[in-house]
């Protein structure tokens, strides 16, 4: 099995954060951790979330706006994310697989950067955005 990894970094009205991280296609959202969250200084939108993860447990988590999140590059600005704890025995998983325990990168945010992942080189690719219109349909 070969894990998607992306650089990311975060900016906020605090600092900014840098790793590489697991890209997570079975996940919606890009989750990061509390405390990063906080050292980094995100908006916090008072929305609570929540998910079931991976272990099938119900956790809970807020929604936030990073103003700055690069992807591989592709800056994205505003990115709305989850907030949560990140476990303690996921962060050891994570860590021992060579990657960032406080960032996971969802679906959104991948798909807003214009990105697929390319499981057999483990990275992002970039692909050109499309809208899908119905052939009949003039274009106004």
């Amino acid at each position: 099995m070969v894990l998607v990894k992306a650089r990311v970094n975060m900016s906020g009205s605090r600092g900014s954060y840098s790793s590489i991280a697991l890209v997570n296609t079975g996940a919606r959202m890009t989750l990061v951790d509390r405390m990063v969250a906080e050292r980094v200084g995100v908006e916090y939108t008072g929305r609570v979330l929540g998910f079931t993860s991976i272990s099938g447990h119900v956790v809970k988590a807020v929604e936030a706006i990073v103003p700055v999140f690069e992807v591989e590059g592709e800056v994205l600005k505003y990115e709305i994310v989850a907030i949560a704890g990140i476990p303690e025995n996921v962060k050891r998983v994570l860590s021992q697989s060579g990657l960032d325990e406080n960032v996971v990168v969802g679906l959104l945010t991948i798909e807003r950067a214009n990105m697929v992942p390319d499981t057999i080189t483990g990275t992002l690719r970039r692909v050109e955005s499309f809208l899908f219109l119905h052939p009949l349909e003039p274009i106004t």
